[in-house]
């Protein structure tokens, strides 16, 4: 195609100029072994021919010959195309004007060989070198009659003058059809060659377009993120794109010319109307391993819609199977949580009453040390119990964080005051609350902040001996950041 700015000269050159110019050399020699040697024959076995003609065919034959082995050598050089196909032109305009010459002159038969010059002319080097052809050949084959017919150049001496010194009306005649020939060769040759370059283009331009339509189409299929597979109508394996490769882990194309069957284990042979379908399935990678795959199995159409094989378009769902799985063990575990949190309500109000009542029995005075001791025992448990059940209830709730700007020091006072009076209860315990008197304002959950001071202050009096001292510290350490401990 054609790009703009371009001339039509050269949108109209030869395509392929080299093997063209391959094709006029071996026309050269044939002609020159046909022709030439078939009138050197003919002029050896004449008894009326001297030495002057055989040995000006030798001459021409040895010019031809010469300047096709000069030529070719040129040629497999790999340039000057150009160059070699105006030397050859010139010099055979030059070669048959000297066998025209040898022949007759003006009535020569050799005289069509000026038609054949200008059509290779036409077919090597363009419309116009045919032109420049054209006009060469007419001065030449005009000059050359005018000379031998006026005495200018003497004929042959080896043939008849009369041959050469022709009436006025015959030597009109010959140079009028001779020269009508050439020009209507010249306009032929012309239509001719611009026809066959204009079709030479059209050719390489259509498998230019068939190249990048068939690149475009590896480059689709390359590009496709789904395993494909083509195969005969046999079942037999014969494409696998890059996608497939991988997922098949097949690096070495071993699946090539192997059953479908090796893939798919599930396929069966069957007509192939029958292979449009959907599904899932356990595919078969080239190592032996098995993976879950997806796949959709259709009949290979050709350019005239008959079943020339199968298609296996497929992916691996490995991925997405466990995603499925983790979803599902996810919905398991929320339906679990919710169960959890039922439960823990219906188990709470129950604790909440025994609670109460076991500690308005123990605070009453009708109990010995030991009826009193092991009712504190009940309480603790249940206090045991709905500490359980608290937790399930944070467990099964959603996790919704509301924080706010919040003093530190504010609720780690509040919950030192609360664990101060049972500690000290329980077993003596000192719990003391220490840090600078600044506000240390920090963005937090109030409930679950609240629940993590508890956490610690309990674990802390959990470790400490009878009568010990627990710290509760807060404040900034050196890069301004807030901290408890």
């Amino acid at each position: 195609m054609s790009q703009p700015g371009e001339s039509p000269t050269r949108q109209h050159e030869d395509p392929n100029p080299h093997r063209r110019l391959q094709w006029v050399l071996g026309g050269r020699l044939i002609i020159a072994t046909v022709l030439l040697g078939t009138t050197m024959y003919l002029a050896l076995d004449a008894i009326r021919y001297g030495r002057f003609t055989p040995t000006f065919l030798l001459i021409l034959i040895s010019a031809i010959y010469g300047s096709s082995i000069l030529f070719g050598v040129w040629l497999l050089r790999g340039r000057g195309e150009t160059a070699v196909a105006a030397a050859i032109t010139t010099l055979d305009v030059l070669l048959i004007t000297g066998l025209v010459y040898l022949t007759g002159g003006a009535g020569s038969i050799f005289s069509f060989l000026y038609g054949a010059q200008i059509l290779t002319a036409a077919l090597t080097l363009g419309t116009n070198a045919a032109y420049y052809t054209a006009a060469a050949s007419l001065t030449c084959y005009f000059l050359q009659g005018l000379a031998l017919n006026l005495g200018w150049l003497p004929p042959p001496p080896d043939q008849p003058l009369s041959q050469y010194i022709l009436s006025s009306s015959d030597f009109q005649l010959a140079l009028v059809s001779n020269m009508v020939g050439i020009a209507a060769v010249a306009l032929l040759a012309t239509n001719l060659a611009r026809r066959a370059q204009v079709a030479g283009l059209r050719l390489i331009e259509a498998q230019q377009s068939a190249a990048r339509l068939a690149r475009l189409n590896d480059d689709i299929v390359r590009s496709i993120a789904s395993g494909l597979i083509s195969s005969n109508d046999d079942g037999l394996i014969f494409g696998v794109n890059r996608a497939a490769r991988e997922i098949l882990r097949d690096r070495e194309g071993t699946l090539l010319g192997q059953p479908l069957s090796n893939v798919l284990p599930s396929y069966a042979a069957a007509p192939l109307r029958e292979h449009t379908k959907r599904a899932d399935a356990t595919g078969k990678r080239a190592d032996g391993t098995e993976f879950p795959m997806g796949y959709t199995l259709s009949a290979l159409l050709d350019a005239d819609g008959n079943p020339s094989g199968l298609l296996l378009a497929f992916q691996d769902l490995t991925e997405i199977r466990t995603l499925r799985e983790r979803a599902e063990a996810a919905q398991r575990l929320a339906a679990l949580g919710q169960l959890a949190t039922g439960l823990a309500h219906e188990i709470r109000n129950p604790l909440s009453s025994i609670s109460g009542s076991v500690e308005m029995v123990r605070d009453g005075n009708v109990l010995g040390p030991e009826d009193s001791r092991l009712l504190g025992i009940v309480i603790s448990e249940v206090e045991r119990l709905n500490s359980l059940v608290t937790t399930m209830l944070q467990v099964g709730r959603p996790s919704q964080i509301e924080t706010e700007p919040l003093d530190l020091r504010t609720i780690a006072s509040e919950v030192v005051a609360v664990a101060r009076g049972e500690a000290t209860a329980s077993n003596g315990l000192q719990i003391d609350q220490v840090g600078a008197d600044v506000p240390i304002i920090v963005a937090v959950d109030p409930d679950r902040m609240r629940q993590v001071v508890w956490n610690l202050v309990k674990n802390a009096v959990q470790a400490s001996p009878h009568r010990g001292t627990v710290e509760v510290r807060t404040g900034r350490d050196e890069a301004g950041r807030a901290f408890l401990e």
